[in-house]
């Protein structure tokens, strides 16, 4: 269910940005706002400005701005819903959604109250804390992930019972369940327990591996409005900082390899929790920003199939990196456990690219030439146009064909586009904003590549003069007043919102849609804005 717009409004009017943006970031009284140094670029002094009047906040150094709401995605890279719910939970306030009714606040209580339970019975049982150590996890490990152990189900249904918490609730948080006869059980025990937590940093499940010789090796908690673990990454609340700040993800297959990694100092690792990654996990990688993506999966037939699963879906999204090709048949963990973490590192640094890995286990798998070319071809027409030009070069003589077999690139761009309205209107913008750095300083905030169609190319060379004279220099290109200027960027953004639109459709995030809409009528209208949900 997707929250009501007018309650939206009513929890942002009863919340002071100031407040919310204070927990974060240290702000001083200036005047009728505050001040402080901006926490989305490096500053010595402040220019990060905080009005709790207009409940916005503006940095004037990077130009970084938005509301409350916004400042929780950017700052915790959540998604707008979950921002919105987070800052609901903190302040109490309870939330209305579309199907009309007020939204039941979940009870958390069984799962943190089981956490403590099988954070003490591990230090109580021998066995558990002695796998641990066969697997060579620090203590540090241990109590940051908070790993536990879940003893037998009696043991937990009689805690939960001194901890006063009904059955109904821990049956609802998925840490119970009820067999055929109507009698409730524990659904770990006797299982290593990991934690999971959702994006914003709330435990909304366990996951389990076993020490005995039961079949199943890892369960997770069920599927339920706590937990749904298709759209949940093990380690993103601890991992998605640092993430940001070294623009790379780690992805592997389970929690022990995320561990081991975070151990060896790898701190941008996480995991997907015993399923694929799916294309409901990517919304989680994008919300990251620009990051490659590095997979670090098992090298068994099975970690392969996953590689080349995830490979092709993560191309087809134009994410950049690879996959890290572990040589000797060990997964992370066990190198890092055998000292090799210089292997993993130079793995991680030199990763095999998305498509060529893909391309590859097509060539090595395929029965004839025929079919890999069948194949190959449906991966290629997946991609972006220049990323199907950039591989299928590389396909071509892994299969000792002509490129040309793999169809025509670059049509829609130079064919089409060159010498059309929007190639010229691209072409007068870049040549003001290059003459002109007073304009420049002023548009620049309302800028990125995506928002050019063209001439991505020039725009990532607008500060290179040697570059851009030869091209700009042309008379018949016009320099555009400052009006005109501004009009322009209004209207690349009002294009490249109206395709991310669609996209948000396809997603289906209703409330974002109606603010996106909304930002749309705006720039329509003549108004230069900009989309910050």
């Amino acid at each position: 269910m997707m929250i009501k717009s007018d309650s939206i409004a009513l929890l942002k009017s009863r919340i002071d940005i100031v407040d919310v943006i204070g927990s974060y970031v240290e702000l001083k009284r200036s005047g009728a706002n505050f001040m402080g140094r901006c926490p989305f670029h490096e500053e010595r002094s402040p220019s990060f400005s905080v009005s709790s009047s207009r409940g916005a906040y503006h940095c004037f150094g990077c130009g970084a701005s938005g509301d409350v709401i916004g400042f929780v995605v950017a700052y915790e890279h959540l998604s707008f819903s979950d921002a919105v719910e987070k800052l609901a939970d903190t302040f109490n306030i309870a939330l209305e959604y579309e199907a009309g009714a007020v939204s039941r606040r979940k009870d958390y209580r069984p799962l943190e109250a089981l956490k403590r339970l099988f954070l003490a019975e591990l230090g109580r049982n021998e066995q558990a804390s002695e796998y641990l150590k066969t697997r060579a996890l620090s203590e540090a490990m241990i109590e940051r992930f908070e790993i536990g152990y879940a003893p037998e189900s009696g043991a937990q249904l009689a805690y939960l019972s001194r901890e006063q918490i009904p059955i109904a609730a821990a049956t609802e948080a998925g840490v119970v369940a009820t067999d055929e006869t109507g009698r409730s059980y524990a659904r770990f025990t006797k299982r290593i327990t990991f934690p999971i937590y959702s994006p914003q940093g709330v435990l909304v499940g366990f996951g389990g591996r076993t020490i005995g010789n039961h079949p199943a090796k890892y369960i997770n908690s069920p599927q339920s409005p706590f937990f749904d673990k298709s759209r949940l990454l093990f380690a993103y609340h601890v991992a998605k900082d640092v993430i940001v700040k070294r623009k790379q993800a780690i992805v592997c297959e389970g929690y022990m390899d995320a561990v081991m990694l975070h151990q060896a100092g790898l701190n941008n690792a996480i995991a997907t929790l015993g399923t694929a990654l799916t294309e409901h996990h990517l919304p989680l990688l994008k919300r990251l920003g620009e990051i490659r993506i590095v997979l670090s999966y098992d090298n068994d037939q099975a970690g392969i199939d996953a590689a080349q699963k995830a490979s092709r879906l993560l191309a087809s999204h134009g994410f950049e990196g690879g996959v890290a090709e572990i040589l000797g048949g060990k997964d992370p963990a066990e190198l890092i456990a055998a000292g090799a973490t210089k292997q993993l590192e130079l793995a991680y640094e030199n990763p095999r690219p998305f498509g060529r890995y893909v391309i590859d286990t097509i060539v090595s798998k395929a029965v004839s030439k025929d079919a890999a070319f069948k194949d190959i071809s449906s991966f290629l027409n997946t991609l972006s146009p220049f990323a199907k030009e950039s591989e299928a070069g590389y396909a071509a003589a892994q299969l000792g064909t002509d490129v040309r077999r793999f169809g025509a690139f670059g049509k829609v761009n130079n064919a089409v586009q060159r010498g059309s309205k929007r190639d010229y209107a691209e072409l007068a913008l870049i040549k003001t904003l290059f003459l002109n750095s007073a304009l420049r300083e002023s548009l620049i905030d309302y800028l990125w590549r995506d928002l050019f169609v063209v001439h991505i190319d020039l725009y990532d060379q607008i500060c290179e003069e040697a570059a851009l004279y030869e091209v700009l220099n042309d008379g018949e290109i016009k320099e555009l007043s400052a009006d005109e200027a501004r009009d322009s960027v209004r209207k690349l953004l009002f294009g490249f919102y109206t395709r991310e639109l669609g996209r948000l459709r396809h997603e289906g995030t209703t409330t974002a849609i109606r603010e996106l809409q909304k930002v749309i009528a705006r720039l329509k209208n003549g108004e230069l804005c900009l989309f910050t949900a």
